[in-house]
């Protein structure tokens, strides 16, 4: 494990070169990481898992409504700014061009701005993939569209506009992330960490830049408000935004949609959370990714050594699907690791093919 003091970390867009040699790291995998080191090396490096057949709803309903919050801030950039073009360019980027022209033809000339914005964004849920499970009644399409509707009624057209870059062509809508972060050690080595990730949107608002990012749950009480004063993933976004944008940022707004609503709307339904970063928040983020890494490193192929964190053996109030994998033997484990499902994760394998 690396114990080396940090002198100076430098933060660059990823160059080609270094794509061709250094692996790519994301919050999700990070935190897995650091929630066991067994199962996050297995799970996101190996990308094997035990749980092949199932459905993820949880993961399948946050991403449909990912597409419609996209589809929220592309309206805006159309409707309230003014720039159509930049609309379609990047609705057709995120969405492809037939699909993306369903959206476009399912707006009725005549009707008023909220039914034409209800149209545009609700028919980028009705054009995706997302079908009801048996299983799961609180994840169902007409939640999840019910969900929508109220998080686009509350959505203030005029308060932040979508960044829009100098370069007039790069806006704020699922920016991908891929910056390098270079280590400088007194001893004076050096170690190169790649970043990736995708920001959900940027806005302007009152002469700054602020990062925001969506996030869906069942229950988005008092403790999931306060977890995102430390969540790593703000901190470092906010870092690679800032870079890729060319601007400071420190501030983000995480905007949170409970699935199913909640009966008293009051209790949480849609919500939104402000939170800043300062430099010591920053400066603590160098630490932990570079520990992360180095102890994903250590052990990435030496896995019946990887320490197991066994108070996350039950998480979320159900037992980790790699149980069966730790507590067998090392012959066995070899033999339960072949078996296994491969489900690769990147959070930029789906830019440009949804």
């Amino acid at each position: 494990m690396i114990t080396k003091s940090i002198e100076n970390v430098e933060v660059s867009l990823t160059t080609e070169e270094d794509k061709l040699t250094l692996e790519a790291y994301d919050n999700t995998k990070l935190v897995a990481v650091n929630t066991c080191p067994t199962w996050g090396i297995v799970r996101y490096h190996h990308h094997k898992t035990l749980s092949g057949g199932g459905r993820s709803m949880a993961l399948e309903a946050g991403s449909v409504s990912h597409e419609v919050y996209a589809a929220v801030r592309l309206w805006q950039m159309r409707n309230t700014q003014g720039r159509p073009d930049l609309a379609d360019v990047h609705g057709t980027r995120l969405f492809g061009d037939t699909r993306h022209s369903k959206m476009l033809s399912s707006i009725t000339k005549g009707s008023d701005e909220r039914q034409q914005s209800l149209s545009y964004c609700l028919a980028a849920l009705e054009t995706s993939d997302f079908y009801d499970d048996p299983g799961d009644r609180r994840r169902t399409f007409s939640n999840i569209e019910e969900a929508l509707i109220a998080y686009i009624d509350r959505w203030d057209w005029n308060r932040a506009p979508v960044w829009i870059g100098d370069d007039n062509e790069s806006v704020g809508i699922e920016i991908p992330i891929d910056v390098t972060f270079t280590y400088t050690f007194t001893d004076g080595s050096t170690k190169k960490i790649r970043f990736s990730g995708k920001i959900d949107g940027v806005h302007e608002k009152d002469g700054e830049v602020i990062l925001q990012e969506n996030k869906t749950g069942a229950r988005l009480d008092e403790a999931w408000r306060t977890s995102f004063e430390m969540a790593t993933q703000v901190t470092g976004y906010c870092i690679a935004a800032s870079v890729i944008i060319g601007r400071p940022i420190n501030k983000a707004e995480i905007l949170g949609m409970a699935i199913p609503l909640p009966r008293n709307f009051d209790m949480g339904g849609i919500v939104r959370e402000n939170v800043r970063r300062e430099s010591h928040h920053f400066e603590r983020w160098f630490n932990w990714l570079l520990w992360t890494v180095d102890l994903l490193e250590t052990y990435k192929d030496d896995l019946n050594n990887a320490p197991m964190f066994t108070h996350s053996c039950n998480r979320y109030f159900r037992p980790c699907s790699m149980i069966p994998y730790c507590y067998a033997d090392d012959e066995d484990r070899e033999q339960i690791l072949t078996e296994m499902v491969v489900d690769e994760w990147s959070p930029l394998h789906d830019e440009g093919t949804t």
